[in-house]
């Protein structure tokens, strides 16, 4: 089977995963119509939020890079199994993801936590953040903003992002390297906020 050809943001969001699994369901001709329309809803939004910059801006084409095939997915299936469908697409990139970090030492992780959050998860990438414990055995913050829930809402389609808050628990969630990741709610799940925490167990 010949497979389309997708950006590097888009495979993070698990185009490449739904392509195939779309292909098996319901035949090549049908899934690269629908990923055709994804692909201009895509080209569509990059414009519409061309002004962003920065480290915000991958974080924006992520969420466009969601929205744009989570409408055309819910053209073929309600809502619910739409969103679900790319929570499981996206997932071998998380797990992968997981599988790097639990490698790193407690100590070490709590290093790159700490830089991860202060460069990629800062407020020049669109997140709001109050810290409640900053040390090297516990991280603990929740995020007042978020970049995705804005694009998401914006475009219409805030139901889709417990797909992408999902990744989270899954990249985070039980690592065998002394570190405990706690979470309580996240913003996209309809919570005030999403809330952090890192702790060496």
């Amino acid at each position: 089977m010949n497979i389309r050809k997708f950006n590097t943001i888009q495979k993070s969001c698990g185009w490449l995963q739904t392509y195939r699994i779309l292909s098996e369901k319901y035949g090549l001709d049908q899934t690269e119509k629908l990923f055709e329309n994804a692909s201009e809803s895509y080209d569509k939004y990059k414009e519409r939020f061309k002004q962003v910059r920065g480290i915000q801006k991958e974080h924006t084409l992520a969420a466009v890079a969601v929205s744009s095939l989570y409408m055309e997915l819910v053209k073929l299936m309600n809502k619910e199994d739409a969103v679900e469908l790319l929570s499981e697409a996206m997932k071998p990139a998380s797990i992968s993801k997981h599988n790097k970090i639990e490698r790193l030492p407690a100590p070490v992780f709590m290093k790159v936590a700490g830089f991860i959050t202060g460069k990629i998860f800062s407020e020049e990438a669109g997140f709001k953040r109050k810290w409640h414990c900053n040390n090297n055995h516990e991280k603990r913050y929740d995020l007042l903003t978020c970049p995705y829930v804005n694009v998401f809402s914006e475009l219409g389609c805030p139901e889709v992002c417990p797909a992408v808050c999902v990744q989270d628990d899954i990249s985070f969630g039980n690592m065998k390297n002394g570190v405990c990741f706690e979470r309580k709610g996240t913003l996209g799940r309809g919570n005030e906020c999403c809330d952090f925490c890192f702790r060496i167990t």
